[in-house]
């Protein structure tokens, strides 16, 4: 069977996609576990070996791969209208905000200083509430997705209209730099859009809309044709097989410019500016990630332990709005003096696990009130 053979003209795979949940299972467990770290950093404890695995980690298969599903996720729900992108973008942009407010604001006006922000509150205690997260980027791609459905914009000119995107937030990357003051209020929202050197790099905005939109219109583009996909299985070895060499093709074209590919991966301006280069890298670890979890999944889809798998990748979105509230209110009650972290590793596995038990607590209740609601 060649590559043409295994397509269909109709739509043929119309299911939930195991390797997608294992994939996002992965990601938000280290996108978390990557934010208790991220937390501890902050204070005047020594740094720790543990958090630039965890950091690491989530960098190569993280924010990158939450927009990846996300563009994915909409390919394959049946409430892709224009009008339900428009809301969900609304919601999402809202949402990031309240988070803001939620886990940096509020606790600091409720119990004083929050020290794991201090270097950018220090220029105003209100500016983090206009900050950028992975949300408000998430809300702006779905008001994209809107944009492109009302207008009927065919695949081939949304891809296109996000490749010129992309080349103009290349463009702009390490471009464009402002000082920071408490009355540049509106820099946080021009770095929704292009990227803004100082106020990606100081956390101001994460995810520019320009560098980071591609990700979810490649995964809305992959979910159209994997619908089509009439043998998966074989689909994702020859994903694997193509990808795999062009990973280690793409580490000797570094060592021979020079450069070493992990540290460039790794490197926080080039992984929130990404560059086209970096960007086709990324590209190429997501379809490695995809094809090895489709493999894996097929396997483990036949335990008990899969309704875990499962859970955790529907419930994503309000796992990682409540795990950052968590875990802002622990950092604030504690007030960052807590150096029983740094005693052996057993403590930050231990934090691990109150910020995940408590996000769980709260998903259980918000689903109950959900079910009282409609019953």
């Amino acid at each position: 069977m060649n590559l043409r053979e295994l397509f269909s003209t109709e739509v043929v795979n119309n299911g939930r996609q195991p390797a997608v949940d294992l994939c996002k299972t992965i990601c938000i467990v280290l996108m978390i576990l990557c934010h208790v770290f991220y937390a501890v950093k902050f204070t005047n404890t020594p740094s720790l070996s543990p958090s630039f695995i965890a950091h690491n980690l989530v960098r190569l298969l993280g924010a990158q791969f939450f927009m990846f599903s996300m563009g994915l996720g909409l390919a394959y729900t049946r409430n892709d209208s224009a009008k339900c992108c428009l809301r969900r973008g609304i919601i999402l942009l809202l949402s990031g905000y309240l988070l803001n407010f939620l886990r940096e604001i509020l606790p600091w006006m409720l119990l004083g200083n929050y020290p794991m922000f201090s270097s950018i509150m220090s220029h105003d205690k209100f500016l983090m509430l206009l900050s950028g997260d992975i949300l408000q980027f998430a809300g702006l791609a779905f008001l994209f997705f809107a944009f492109v459905k009302h207008f009927k914009l065919s695949n081939l000119t949304i891809f296109i209209v996000t490749l010129v995107l992309t080349i103009i937030g290349a463009f702009c990357t390490n471009e464009i730099t402002v000082k920071l003051s408490p009355d540049n209020f509106y820099f946080s929202f021009i770095g929704l859009f292009i990227p803004i050197k100082n106020f990606t790099s100081s956390g101001y905005v994460c995810f520019s809309f320009c560098n980071w939109i591609i990700y979810p219109v490649t995964g809305w583009l992959f979910g159209k044709l994997l619908k089509r996909c009439t043998n998966p299985d074989k689909f994702y070895w020859y994903m694997l097989m193509i990808s795999v060499p062009l990973l280690f093709l793409a580490w000797a074209a570094f060592d021979a410019a020079g450069k070493n590919m992990w540290m460039m991966l790794m490197n926080p301006l080039n992984y929130h500016q990404q560059n086209p280069v970096i960007l086709a890298v990324y590209m190429n670890i997501i379809a490695v990630a995809i094809s090895l979890s489709h493999i894996f999944a097929n396997y483990f889809v036949k335990f008990k332990f899969w309704g875990i798998i499962s859970h955790f990748s529907k419930e994503l979105p309000t796992l990682y709005i409540a795990s950052w509230v968590v875990i802002g209110w622990i950092g604030a009650l504690l007030k960052f003096n807590h150096k029983f972290l740094t005693k052996d590793m057993d403590n930050i596995f231990w934090l691990f696990v109150i910020v995940l038990v408590l996000s769980e607590i709260y998903i259980g209740l918000k689903n109950l009130l959900k079910k009282k609601r409609n019953s």
